[in-house]
């Protein structure tokens, strides 16, 4: 069983209305020369950040620290002084060569810098909520980190050609370190088991011959809130330096970046994991917001799963509609302001 004092909570938030943040971001993109610049959906705040912590107080009370990382930007209600909080800058972890960044990569990279990390800790996307009563044991069992190994037909992830570059070197370096025919062999159980959905299992069944014999299709990546080993990091950056070294100097998303799912993979591949449910987790790409907000809204009013993910993306169409409608459903789910709030 997992030691509940041990489990921390990691998130990264952005406003990307900040008029200064602009202002620097624009900055350095011409600087960079960046062609394609970053979309107004990676950084839009959808106003619902203060239920994130409501959520957090509620199902996972248990929790031993929020570790809050921004570029410095601070929520006006938010309490800097809560026992639980850690308000962690940038500047605070990151090597200073590879600031400013305005890139999730570096940002998520570097996070086994942030002074007092638990070894065990949870990362979220600032679109990843609690939707219902957690355990520590449905994030850590044993000491291990609960996830799903399941094999994809290739490395793509939600239609995006660059997450799927980005996906592509997790694959391309965790292959150097990892055989998958061995690995299947030593983590059978893990790879086959009745925990994951059957749409996962069959997919793996059908990827199974190719890459048994021949090189990775891809990995299942759930876009969900992901357990972690610092330990994990720490080994990882240990074994590929230079490629965690690039991405961490890239100041906006570059198709040679390797991401935190490399982390999870490496977790994976090493059996360093414990098998978890699929079920409890329901994720809505933006492409699929528009046209299914009443399930969205209706999965959030009735807590059908524990966790939540509503990605944003340019695919939302009436973004101000659906943001209001988001936010409207929260507050009658989660209308009390907890502690981490000032008002």
């Amino acid at each position: 069983m997992s030691d509940k004092k041990d489990i921390d909570f990691v998130i990264a938030w952005v406003d990307g209305s900040d008029k200064e943040w602009q202002k620097l971001k624009a900055l350095y993109e011409n600087e960079n020369r960046v062609i394609e610049k970053s979309g107004v959906a990676h950084y839009r705040d959808w106003g619902i950040l203060r239920y994130w912590f409501r959520a957090v107080e509620k199902y996972a009370p248990w929790v031993r620290k929020v570790h809050f990382i921004t570029c410095g930007q601070k929520p006006e209600w938010l309490n800097l002084n809560h026992s639980k909080l850690n308000f962690v800058k940038h500047e605070d972890y990151i090597p200073h060569q590879w600031l400013p960044t305005f890139s999730s990569h570096p940002i998520e990279l570097n996070i086994f810098r942030i002074e007092g990390l638990s070894e065990q800790f949870v990362y979220f996307n600032d679109d990843m909520f609690l939707n219902a009563p957690v355990k520590p044991e449905d994030f850590f069992v044993k000491g291990l980190p609960c996830d799903c190994a399941g094999l994809n037909p290739g490395p793509t992830y939600m239609g995006s050609a660059a997450v799927t570059n980005v996906t592509l070197n997790d694959l391309l370096t965790v292959s150097k370190y990892f055989k998958f025919r061995k690995q299947f062999k030593t983590n059978f159980t893990k790879w086959i088991n009745l925990k994951y959905s059957s749409k996962i299992l069959l997919k793996t069944l059908l990827c199974f011959p190719f890459c048994y014999w021949g090189p990775y299709l891809g990995i299942h990546t759930s876009h969900s809130a992901i357990s972690y080993l610092k330990s994990t990091f720490i080994e990882v950056w240990e074994k590929a330096k230079e490629d965690c070294e690039l991405t961490s100097s890239h100041r906006f998303r570059d198709k040679s970046d390797v991401n935190q799912w490399l982390m999870e993979y490496w977790q994976i591949m090493s059996g360093n994991f414990y098998p978890r449910r699929t079920n409890t987790v329901a994720s809505y790409g933006s492409e699929k917001i528009d046209s299914n907000l009443t399930i969205v809204i209706d999965e959030i009013l009735k807590h059908r799963h524990k966790i939540i993910c509503v990605n944003d993306g340019l695919a939302i169409k009436n973004f101000d509609e659906v943001s209001a409608k988001i936010r409207e459903a929260y507050s009658q789910i989660l209308p009390e302001k907890s502690s981490f709030e000032i008002y």
